[in-house]
């Protein structure tokens, strides 16, 4: 099969990215030609992007190499013809929040209203859930009218079941709408979690608000055990947080790593008690969760957005409300103190993963997905409908 692959930033570091190279390279090993567009490209675009700056040209070029589906992870203005057969991936909120955040900048806690031109228009002003420049502001509505134009008629895959019934609430076609849990690469050989010295809590994940470190911070200065943070990843919130982690006494307790590549990050989870996943927005799926569960780390992690579907509340993990200081420094203390706990939680956690969100599994879905997908587009083509 001759595939396409369209991402805003391929080169970007985040969950999306790690995703879309972490299948497409599996379909290359698998035999079928891949190709990955993107709308801004760099020299350092190691996967040899096709630059495609406008819809327009994206699927001229994509025609051209004969992609027979197209396989878009970020939003178009344009849509698709009606006799090439696309899909999209919906990794986060764009469908129902004109931010795509679902997150209350100004409250530091995650968003639970519907969308409603009144109620999203005072959240961005109000709340912050996005920018309040008139421009970014209008183009945020305009991609949330572009999103309801042209998802409406084009098959979607959602990596959480949160998002598909948020799609679904906001009126998208449910007959079009499928989960696929989001995958991690499998671990051959893990290790029980280390027992002899002080516990090792890890964070990776960029360093901005909504994921939280900074309630993770505080909460830290309340625990009253031996632990040790590691905190991996960058973003505009470095400076913030060295000067809490200062402020706090934590300097001790507490290591900056840095932004860590997939076998870094891997090693820094082995070498750790378990995951902390302290995010305050609503999190669509939480690739990190999985990649913990493969490495039998626990996780505690905050109940919002899609990683309750993954992080089982005493099954696989912990869970506590989002910026709750007190909950969050007891499950820590909880286990720092009860190694067995920890390595059960983990065991548990690899299994399920071993059965549900492993690469293999992953793909087996996907591409049957593909496959179902293409047999539909030769009864009837896709359609698109207007935005209203």
């Amino acid at each position: 099969m001759i595939i396409g692959h369209y991402i805003h930033h391929l080169e970007g570091q985040g969950g999306v990215e790690v995703y879309l190279r972490r299948i497409a390279g599996a379909q290359q090993a698998a035999g079928h030609t891949v190709y990955y567009f993107s709308k801004y490209t760099s020299p350092s675009d190691h996967n040899s992007a096709i630059a495609a700056e406008t819809e327009a040209s994206l699927y001229e070029q994509a025609k051209r190499l004969g992609v027979e589906l197209l396989h878009l992870h970020a939003s178009v203005s344009l849509a698709p013809p009606e006799d090439f057969v696309t899909i999209r991936t919906m990794h986060g909120h764009q469908a129902y929040c004109p931010s795509g955040s679902k997150y209350l900048k100004r409250q530091g806690t995650p968003c639970d209203r519907a969308y409603s031109l009144q109620g999203c228009l005072w959240g961005h002003l109000i709340d912050h859930c996005g920018s309040i420049r008139p421009h970014r502001l209008a183009e945020n509505f305009q991609t949330l009218c572009n999103e309801k134009r042209i998802l409406a008629k084009i098959p979607v895959l959602t990596n959480s079941e949160f998002v598909t019934e948020h799609m679904i609430a906001e009126g998208y076609p449910p007959h079009l709408i499928h989960t696929l849990y989001v995958c991690a690469t499998e671990v051959a050989h893990v290790q029980e979690p280390p027992q002899i010295g002080i516990p090792h809590f890890a964070f990776l994940g960029r360093l901005v608000p909504e994921k939280g470190v900074v309630w993770l911070l505080r909460a830290l200065a309340q625990v009253n055990v031996p632990v040790h943070l590691d905190i991996a990843g960058v973003g505009n919130q470095t400076a913030t947080l060295q000067t809490m982690i200062q402020q706090l006494g934590l300097a001790d307790r507490v290591t900056l790593h840095g932004w860590l590549n997939m076998e870094a990050s891997y090693q820094l989870i082995q070498r750790s008690r378990a995951l902390i996943f302290p995010s305050v927005w609503h999190e669509p799926a939480g690739l990190v969760a999985y990649e913990a569960m493969l490495n039998a780390r626990a996780t505690i992690a905050s109940r919002v957005g899609g990683i309750p579907e993954g992080v089982l509340d005493g099954v696989t993990g912990l869970l506590v409300e989002p910026n709750d200081i007190a909950g969050l420094a007891n499950h820590i203390e909880r286990l720092a103190t009860d190694w067995a706990l920890a390595k059960q939680l983990g065991e548990n956690g690899r299994r399920m993963a071993q059965q549900s969100f492993g690469l293999q599994n992953h793909m087996q879905k996907l591409m049957q997905f593909y496959e179902q997908v293409m047999r539909s587009s030769k009864d009837q083509p896709l359609g698109l409908s207007n935005c209203s």
